[in-house]
């Protein structure tokens, strides 16, 4: 029997602590320390979970008792982290974006292969099962080839729950491009193959307490074999996607929303990340609340799918690929390509012109 995947997490606030609980409730993985710079959030992680704690993630990752950093730091510092990890022999899972420029994702991929680890990109949308059986469909040539991807979301975001300032200062890789960006670009890139050729955005910052962020943007995307798609986020919080979503949320759970005729509150469906419709040649995929419907001139199918099962992925993913000897899906080119996205609404937005793109690499399935 292989020898527990021992994880050490890189911060300790709020997606850390979501995560602890379900690295400890998987088999063949433990969780053995946490590196933060304050007292408090140490001292809480060592009564909760009796791990190891750290002052630096320097130090953590210099523990013989640690084979992989989750970093859970703020997008600043990422790379720095990532580097350090890499330098110290540590696979790495890293939080989305995967940093806040191309040459801080590029020495993060240098460091990764140099040391010979492995490096997933954390929060990927590629994990969620019906984005994944989309991307399946499209690529069986069932439907013929894709034309559209379509994928709105909209959330209170910036509106609905108390915000550091790097949360919304796009300087230190805060404001909703650089926060939510990457999901919808997880979602586009994938179903789409991964090839996006150039991207044409507006980004805004209407809300007036948070003048140094964007709360929304709107992306035109083109990739290379001509296939078009947008991407649209709204964090304001007027109007919520759920309405359109069955009432369910990013994590499959129903939401209270009074236009909503399905029941079940508290059952787990399929998550939802907003609304995506991918329009092909001869037919259209969106998601149903347990799968996926399916639309062609025999009319409406549904394509029931298996729930991904509690806790996150990624981990799971590192340990089969170390298991299998294989490359890990999505890594540090896969992260860094969909990064290039992200700056390429900002920078479309400040330059008000279309930006080619040149660190695109292909959906492996």
């Amino acid at each position: 029997m292989a020898p527990a995947l021992r994880v050490g997490l890189a911060g300790f606030g709020a997606v850390t602590r979501s995560l602890a609980p379900s690295i400890q409730g998987m088999p063949d993985v433990e969780l053995t320390a946490v590196a933060a710079p304050r007292q408090g959030p140490r001292d809480e992680a060592r009564e909760r979970y009796g791990v190891e704690t750290y002052a630096s993630v320097e130090a953590m990752c210099a523990s013989p008792d640690v084979d992989v950093v989750w970093v859970c730091t703020p997008n600043a510092f990422h790379a720095e982290h990532t580097i350090v990890a890499a330098e110290h022999g540590k696979h790495v899972i890293c939080e989305k974006p995967m940093a806040v420029s191309l040459d801080e994702a590029q020495a993060m991929a240098e460091a990764i292969g140099r040391n010979g680890v492995r490096y997933v990109q954390a929060h990927s949308k590629l994990f969620d099962p019906p984005v994944r059986r989309m991307r399946e469909i499209v690529s069986s040539g069932r439907l013929g080839r894709v034309i559209q991807i379509n994928t709105w979301e909209f959330k209170p975001w910036i509106s609905g729950a108390p915000r550091r300032a790097a949360d919304v200062d796009t300087a230190q890789g805060g404001g909703v491009v650089y926060r939510q960006g990457p999901h919808q670009a997880e979602i586009v890139r994938g179903i789409g193959g991964g090839m996006v050729r150039s991207v044409r955005a507006l980004a805004g910052r209407w809300h007036p307490a948070f003048p140094l962020g964007e709360g929304d943007y709107s992306a035109f995307l083109e990739f290379e074999d001509g296939t078009a798609a947008t991407m649209v986020f709204n964090g304001y919080g007027y109007f919520d996607i759920t309405e359109l979503t069955w009432g369910i949320g990013e994590g499959g759970q129903q939401k209270e929303v009074a236009e909503s005729s399905q029941g079940g509150e508290g059952r787990r469906r399929q998550p939802f990340y907003g609304l995506t419709v991918v329009s092909c040649e001869r037919g259209d995929i969106r998601q149903s609340p347990d799968g996926l419907y399916v639309y062609t001139d025999a009319g409406r199918e549904e394509v029931a799918l298996e729930p991904s099962g509690p806790g996150r992925r990624e981990i799971a993913e590192l340990k089969e690929a170390l298991a299998e000897d294989r490359p890990v899906f999505p890594d540090e080119r896969w992260g860094m390509a969909s990064l290039e996205v992200v700056l390429a609404i900002l920078g479309s937005s400040r330059q008000r012109r279309e930006v080619l793109l040149s660190h695109q690499v292909p959906c492996p399935f």
